[in-house]
């Protein structure tokens, strides 16, 4: 008997543990590492009718006396018992782990295998919009000895622009992003533009000179101010930051560049 309700109660829980591991996700900020803004009001979506299918499931699928469920354990006692407990264990070990071992952030490694310029801009900015745009052009007609709170999206998109680099050349900047060493060359700060969900994120980066000194580690949230310089390489204009201070801050509440 209780092994034919543990058989008939599995589904509803598998539904109820993937829809709580959903919220959990939700609730406490871990999806904006995960998922673009416009998805992420679907995944709450999912997260209800799965506990509202399972509650369902138990309240209007009753198994009789004759029927066993479909999938009820076989073979002998104790071993039958087992044997459906380990399927279900199958569906939820990895959806748990999943949840709870999940990187925080994308690493300086995934950068270097998405195969990218980091500094070029090769993919559009998804950021440089009306509004980025009208950004950007304030950032123009600030004070120039203030640092201009600016994106690295924006400021690979003025490296695009000659009439802009010639303007936004030499302007004190602050950016906020990801500090990631390289192995050969200047280090970097980066921020992840994302299209649709992590595993289509790709890198954007300014490269640094100067005063960066510090015990700065890989993949640590960092806002740098300084000077913006837009030195050329190979005909190829790239965003540089030459540093005047660093100071580790917290992730922002939004940690990919998003359309």
């Amino acid at each position: 008997m209780i092994a034919r309700q543990l058989s008939f109660l599995a589904p509803a829980a598998v539904m109820s543990a993937w829809a709580t591991v959903m919220l959990h996700t939700f609730a406490t900020g871990h999806i904006n590492r995960l998922l673009s803004p416009m998805f992420r009001s679907y995944v709450l979506i999912a997260a209800i009718c799965l506990l509202v299918l399972s509650a369902l499931y138990v309240l209007l699928y009753q198994p009789t006396a004759e029927t066993a469920p479909a999938l009820a354990p076989t073979g002998r006692p104790p071993m039958g018992n087992l044997r459906q407990f380990g399927r279900w264990l199958v569906l939820l070990v990895p959806l748990v782990a999943a949840s709870i071992l999940s990187p925080s952030a994308l690493s300086s490694t995934t950068a270097i295998t998405r195969g990218l310029d980091s500094t070029a801009g090769v993919a559009a900015m998804p950021s440089w919009n009306d509004k980025s745009k009208k950004e950007a052009q304030a950032a123009l007609d600030a004070d120039p000895n203030q640092p201009v709170p600016i994106e690295v999206t924006e400021l690979i998109t003025l490296s695009q622009q000659p009439a802009q680099v010639k303007s936004f050349d030499g302007r004190k900047v602050r950016v906020v992003g990801l500090f990631t060493p390289q192995t050969s060359g200047a280090p970097k700060l980066l921020r992840w533009i994302m299209w649709c969900c992590a595993a289509d994120a790709q890198p954007a980066s300014a490269e640094l000179s100067g005063n960066v000194t510090g015990d700065w580690k890989d993949n640590q949230w960092l806002a740098v101010t300084g000077t913006a310089h837009f030195p050329s390489k190979l005909g190829h204009v790239y965003p540089q930051i030459q540093v005047d201070s660093i100071q580790p801050t917290q992730e922002p509440d939004e940690p990919f560049l998003s359309p």
